[in-house]
């Protein structure tokens, strides 16, 4: 489950003192916005498995498969609806990414 913490939307927290500090945070806040806006293709408010699978593709990650992908949108669809809303992704911001392996 290497990459599933790629994500969402390929998430790069730049945080180099403690990274749960609200600097941090901020940071990490500004990159989803600008990750989910990017991936969010049809411009709708949501971000579904086929969106993430082709922001993955564009942006030439590899290695992410399908199995990693379904635990991705298992973990960030916090309301099970079959996709990602903007308050989803910052809901689970912080939280851990669960480990498959």
């Amino acid at each position: 489950m290497k990459h599933l913490s790629l994500l969402p939307f390929l998430l790069v927290a730049c945080a180099h003192q403690d990274p749960h500090s609200e600097a941090a945070h901020g940071r990490k806040m500004m990159a989803l916005i600008e990750k989910f806006d990017r991936f969010d293709y049809n411009a709708n408010g949501l971000l579904t498995r086929a969106e993430i699978e082709q922001g993955i593709n564009e942006t030439g990650v590899d290695g992410v498969d399908a199995k990693e992908l379904d635990a991705m949108m298992k973990h960030y669809d916090v309301n099970k609806d079959g996709s990602i809303s903007r308050w989803e992704s910052e809901h689970v911001l912080d939280k851990p990414v669960p480990d498959m392996h």
